[in-house]
Order: C-alpha cells, then sequence, then structure tokens
C-alpha cells in the first residue's frame, strides 16, 4: 500500500472513526467513571466506590426487572425467529408476487418506533381492535395493558409483529445464498423436504443464525421505547425492563450514578453474549 492510498483510506475512516470515539467510546467511559459515583446532576460526581454495584445486586427492584428482561428476550427473539424462518423458506423461492409479499412483511419494520407502539396504543384501548378480535374469537374484551396477566404478553405481540419482516428478509437472503447443487444432491439421495430442511438449510444458515441472534438479543435487551409508551412498566412492575428501570432511576430519581452501573452492567453482559455467539460459530467452522 502506498502513502497515498494510506492517506485516502485514514481519510475515509476518519468521520466513522470520529463517530465511534464521540458518541461511543466517549459515553461509555464516562458511563464507567459516574459508575463509581453518586451524582444528580448538581454539584460534581461524589466518588463512592462499589456502593452502586452492592446496591444494584440486593435490589429487588433490579433483579425483578432483570427477569422481565429476559422473560422478554427470550419470548421476543424465538418466536420471532422462529416465524421469520418459516415465512423466508416459501419467499427465498422465485415466483409470481414474491417480491411484493416480501416488500408487505418488512413495512413494519421500516415504520418509525414509535409510530409504530402508537398504534398498538389504539389497537389495545378499550373498544379497539384487539377487543374486537377476542370478541370474535368467543374470548371477550381484556385489559391487555393494564393487568400483568396480560401486559408483558401483549407487549410482546407488537415486537414480534414489528421485527419479523426485518429477520424475513435477512433469512431470505441468507437462503438464495445457498450453493443449489448442496440440494440437489439431496433430492438424488431421496431426502424429503423436512428432512432436507433441518439436515441442510439449517446448518448452511448457521452464519445467518448467529447473525440474526445476536442483533435479536441485543436490540430486545436494550429494548425502551415499547414498555414507555405502552405501559410505563406497569402494572406494578410487569413490563419495566433493565433499559426502562435505567431511566427511571436517571431521570425519575437523578440517581446517574446508579443508573450508570445498570448501563455497564447490561453492556458486559452484551458483549459476554455477542463474543460467545461468535467464538462458537467460528470453533464449528474449524
Amino acid at each position: 500500500m502506498t502513502t497515498v492510498e494510506a492517506r485516502a483510506g485514514a481519510g475515509l475512516a476518519a468521520p466513522a472513526i470520529v463517530y465511534f470515539v464521540l458518541f461511543w467510546a466517549l459515553p461509555a467511559l464516562a458511563a464507567l467513571y459516574l459508575s463509581f459515583t453518586s451524582y444528580d446532576l448538581s454539584g460534581t460526581p461524589q466518588w463512592v466506590g462499589l456502593d452502586n454495584y452492592r446496591e444494584m445486586v440486593t435490589s429487588d427492584e433490579f433483579w425483578s426487572s432483570a427477569g422481565v428482561t429476559l422473560l422478554y428476550t427470550v419470548f421476543a427473539v424465538g418466536p420471532t425467529i422462529v416465524i421469520a424462518l418459516v415465512v423466508a423458506v416459501p419467499l427465498a423461492k422465485p415466483g409470481r408476487f414474491r417480491a411484493w409479499l416480501r416488500g408487505l412483511i418488512f413495512i413494519p419494520a421500516v415504520m418509525p418506533l414509535v409510530g409504530a407502539t402508537v398504534l398498538w396504543q389504539v389497537i389495545y384501548s378499550t373498544g379497539g381492535l384487539a377487543d374486537a378480535l377476542a370478541r370474535a374469537a368467543g374470548v371477550g374484551a381484556r385489559p391487555w395493558l393494564t393487568d400483568s396477566d396480560y401486559a408483558i404478553w401483549a407487549l410482546l405481540v407488537m415486537v414480534i409483529w414489528k421485527y419479523v419482516g426485518l429477520y424475513v428478509i435477512i433469512f431470505v437472503a441468507g437462503l438464495q445464498a445457498l450453493p443449489a447443487n448442496v440440494f440437489e444432491a439431496a433430492a438424488i439421495d431421496g431426502a424429503r423436504t423436512l428432512r432436507t430442511f433441518f439436515l441442510v438449510t439449517v446448518p448452511l444458515l448457521r452464519r445467518t443464525f448467529t447473525f440474526v441472534i445476536v442483533v435479536a438479543v441485543t436490540g430486545a435487551m436494550q429494548s425502551f421505547v415499547p414498555a414507555y409508551l405502552l405501559t410505563k412498566g406497569g402494572p406494578v412492575n410487569a413490563t419495566q425492563v433493565l433499559p426502562l428501570y435505567l431511566y427511571n432511576n436517571a431521570f425519575s430519581y437523578s440517581r446517574f450514578g446508579y443508573a450508570s452501573a445498570i448501563a455497564i452492567v447490561l453492556l458486559v453482559v452484551l458483549l459476554i453474549f455477542a463474543f460467545t455467539q461468535f467464538t462458537l460459530v467460528r470453533s464449528d467452522e474449524e
């Protein structure tokens, strides 16, 4: 590489590096520092060492929010990926109207999250579409967002609807990139559709699965807008995920040091998860 090429490369990379440093690295370092302090935006941060972390691990509300976050992540990611894969398989094949169908399925994914959440607020309102469908099914209207037995599941239905189209498109791209000769060989060997799917298609999609799982899990664990707009974390903290718990401590109680500690713990968990996933995929390929 010549000096001119090196300078051109550095110049092209500079905006991304500046963006990363200003909006990711520096805020993360600031949050790490604040997590060891008591800070309410008035005055200067007061060093408290590990007090915020000690309080966190002994807080019932923190563990309740962690449990809600785990439940939310498992049931937002698992069904979404399964539905997306099942829908993607027929859409990946050539045919009339397949492109139109892919576009229609992708519409919720490109909707602004706030707008989509407000739409579902209307759907779940008294006398809304959810009540109408429940009456048509013979189960009657339900307090979808005000009953702790229904609120988290109502939230999950909205999240699955919002993101399933995104993962459909990713799986379609992955399926269309698979080598056709492998499937031809399986057909010659007499493998049926389901056997081919589970023994050929799914293993060949492991890189796609890894990408989708990492993106979906990190997105679910950082999810804030749906819970904030639909339920405010209620009723009785039934939908208070960790990002909302963090937000409440920071902006409702002005406990920015404690909120920063929550953010650091969440970041570490996400980094460990992503690293583990990519390490497992790499070890499978070696």
